[in-house]
This record gives C-alpha cells, structure tokens and sequence, in this order.
C-alpha cells in the first residue's frame, strides 16, 4: 500500500503541473500576476538591472561603445599683468608759486601736453617730486628722473654705454712724428 500511495502523489503532482499554467500559477502552486493586455511601454515592466545591456553598448551608437567622458575643463591662468613701461614725456618747465610746484610736460605719442602736480598720473606713473629742473615719476619701488634741458626723452638712465675714445688707424704713409 505504500507504494500505491508513492505512486498517487506523484500522479497527482504531475496533474497539478499540467493544470497550473491554466489556472495562472507557478510550479509551486503561487498564483502568478496576469500579465498586463496592453501595456503602453512593455520596458517599463523590465527590472533596471536586466537593461545595462543598453547602458554598456547603446543600440544607436555605430560603434557600439558608450561615449567617451568629456573631457575636463581646461583651465586659464590669467595673463601676468605687467607694469606699465615709462611714459614718453619731454619736461617743457617747472613753475613755483604760493600753490605748489607744476610741471608742463608732453606726453605720449599723441604730444598731448599736461600740467601735473605731485600725485597727478602719467601713464599710470605717479608724479612723486618736482623740484628745481627736475621731474621724478614712480611707480611702486621703480622711479624715473626727467631733467629739464638735459636732452633726455623719457629714457631711464639705466643700460646708457658711454663713448669710448676714437681709436682711428693712423695713416701709414704719415710718420708718427708728422713730418712725412
């Protein structure tokens, strides 16, 4: 009689595997969830980790591969600002009075004549003194000097090479004595 009964359970476990896709259940006798008539995005009802697929070899790309990463932001250093050089200024006098001292000066290509006072501005040179003949611009620890009647345009006396003597090949047919 076991063995009738064996053989009756697993007759009537085959029947339920057979009858359980009609009634809407799994093999373990769950009832399964009817699946959706008309589902308007059959994606959606997709769990995210089934579709990497997508993500890892997109279907529109033609290479089949993920775009590259953009590349980083390239990043500008600001220029170096410079000083500004030593305006072009040609010293045309110096006036005292119960006011101060002023200077008149030419300015820049443009021959622009101004009178300036100490603090005044010249091509972002600051006038620092006026005395005498002589005009001083600076500008942090750099200054320059512009004398009056001197010959100088507005050139820093910095780099100036002086003359050498002139060292002229004698003439040979001249004797050194110059009776020749």
């Amino acid at each position: 009689m076991t063995a009738q009964r064996c053989s009756l359970t697993i007759a009537a476990s085959l029947v339920a595997l057979w009858l359980a896709p009609a009634r809407g259940e799994d093999a373990n006798g769950q009832t399964r969830p009817e699946p959706s008539v008309g589902l308007a995005n059959p994606v959606a009802a997709q769990p995210l980790d089934r579709l990497s697929a997508t993500r890892e070899r997109p279907l529109f790309s033609p290479t089949r591969r993920p775009p590259a990463p953009p590349p980083p932001p390239v990043v500008q250093r600001p220029a170096p600002v410079l000083p500004p050089a030593v305006p072009t200024v040609d010293l045309f006098g110096i006036v005292r009075d119960e006011e101060g001292a002023r200077a008149v000066v030419r300015v820049g290509p443009g021959n622009k004549i101004l009178r300036v006072r100490v603090g005044d501005d010249i091509g972002g040179w600051k006038v620092s003194q006026i005395e005498g003949r002589k005009l001083v611009l600076s500008l942090g620890e750099r200054s320059t000097t512009f004398t009056l009647f001197s010959g100088q345009n507005a050139k820093p006396n910095v780099g100036i090479v002086p003359r050498l003597p002139d060292k002229r090949p004698q003439n040979p047919l001249r004797s050194p004595s110059g009776r020749g």
